[in-house]
């Protein structure tokens, strides 16, 4: 189940994000993710000492998004709907060669004898 957070620039979502990371390094999982990144980038400013556990989580995202070279704010991009779903490639097997079908039951047959 996905997480849901109400505003983050309210006291009361603060808090729920702050109680969500007491037991979590991140949003979702056991390593950082496209959710840490929604969740940072909803945040208007690094949340205060007064929310240990979500101070602690932003200054860690911050810290790997620069690591990674990620640090310039961006200049407000808008995305209009979303990226089509891929569908899964189904695998076909690769067409049957009937020189090697041919020559591996000569050698079954070799082998009985």
């Amino acid at each position: 189940m996905a997480a849901s957070f109400p505003n983050f620039n309210s006291d009361s979502g603060l808090k729920k994000l702050d109680e969500h990371l007491l037991t979590r390094s991140y949003i979702t999982g056991y390593q950082a993710s496209k959710d840490d990144i929604t969740v940072f980038t909803a945040l208007a400013k690094p949340p205060t000492s007064q929310y240990v556990n979500a101070s602690r989580w932003y200054s860690h995202i911050d810290a790997l998004l620069r690591i990674s070279g990620v640090s310039a704010e961006g200049s407000s991009v808008i995305v209009e709907g979303s990226a089509p779903v891929a569908e899964e490639a189904v695998a076909t097997p690769p067409a049957a060669d009937s020189k090697n079908e041919q020559r591996d039951s000569d050698n079954a047959d070799q082998a009985k004898e």
